[in-house]
């Protein structure tokens, strides 16, 4: 366990078959499988976890970039998702800084650290930082999300050590969206259908309830 404070997941509610982020959970897999027996819906539409929560999000009226790798002139990184203005059309490819609201980074889960060539760790944290910091100094964005579907929180398997935190990240007006705590990472991976309903079964993840404030806080931009 790393240093970093975890928040208590302890007292959250079972997430069940009714709620909406398990929804997301299997409708990931499913665009997963999609995505490996066509391999243009992936350019069209993202990666799994971005394509399935773009639509999800879409559902509570946010204006939100509508193709994958979009980005803000001035700068040549492509983004996940753009939380644009009311009115942007938000099937471009490129936008002017004063149409976008919000970059946002979406994960499937939390992502292993890089080795350097010199046989050092980079946290992906610290990544994440440098090219929020290189998209602000080129575009003058100001407001950062990062959206994880589910993590390793839960004991016994968790903290992951490399998860996603605002903490780590160290980016004024970033925030940190866990949606679901898992107890473990299971064998064969989250693309796997019987594995989440095996942990659904066992009881083994909360529902955070940070999806709700994702949308309350997005909404309020």
């Amino acid at each position: 366990m790393d240093n970093v404070s975890v928040p208590n997941y302890s007292n959250k509610p079972l997430l069940t078959a009714n709620d909406e982020e398990y929804t997301m959970l299997i409708e990931v897999i499913g665009e997963f499988e999609k995505q490996k027996t066509n391999k243009t819906t992936r350019g069209k539409l993202g990666n799994p976890a971005e394509t399935v929560l773009r639509n999800h999000m879409l559902r509570r009226n946010l204006n939100l970039s509508a193709v994958p790798n979009v980005t803000i002139q001035g700068s040549k990184i492509e983004n996940d998702l753009l939380l644009l203005k009311l009115g942007v059309d938000p099937n471009q490819k490129s936008y002017t800084s004063n149409q976008v609201k919000m970059v946002i980074e979406v994960k499937s889960s939390g992502v292993g650290a890089k080795t350097l060539p010199n046989g050092k760790l980079l946290d992906p944290n610290k990544s994440l930082r440098t090219k929020f910091n290189e998209l602000q100094a080129t575009t003058n964005v100001r407001n950062y999300a990062v959206i994880v579907l589910s993590e390793t929180l839960l004991p016994t398997g968790g903290p992951y050590k490399w998860r996603f935190k605002e903490e780590a990240i160290r980016k004024e007006n970033c925030k940190v969206f866990t949606l679901v705590a898992r107890e473990l990472y299971p064998v064969g991976g989250l693309f796997i259908k019987s594995n989440i309903e095996e942990m659904l079964q066992k009881e083994q993840m909360k529902k955070t309830n940070e999806f709700e404030q994702l949308i309350k806080y997005l909404g309020c931009l």
